[in-house]
């Protein structure tokens, strides 16, 4: 099953890809963002949304955008984070 068979499956791919790319497991990730394991768990397996809340709680923690987080807006991103996220082989420019 691929991304695209997923409800949330575009979001779910964000979110793990910058968990990895901080180089943090899921409790770590989730803790440091004020969020549980579950539901960071359910996030990633893209068959549950991100909650406004949730967004917001990573965007003050990790620089994530709620237009990343929800549309794949690479440009409202830290540049740090946008060229790491550009220079991804299968990502291309933002809409």
């Amino acid at each position: 099953m691929d991304e695209s068979d997923k409800p949330f499956g575009a979001i779910a791919a964000r979110i793990i890809w910058h968990r990895k790319l901080e180089g943090l497991e899921q409790k770590e990730y989730a803790e440091k963002a004020g969020l549980t394991r579950s539901q960071l768990s359910n996030w990633e397996t893209g068959t549950s949304r991100v909650s406004i809340d949730g967004a917001i709680k990573l965007r003050h923690t990790y620089g994530l955008s709620l237009d990343f987080i929800y549309e794949g807006i690479a440009d409202t991103l830290p540049m740090t984070l946008r060229s790491a996220w550009m220079g991804r082989p299968e990502v291309k420019a933002s809409k």
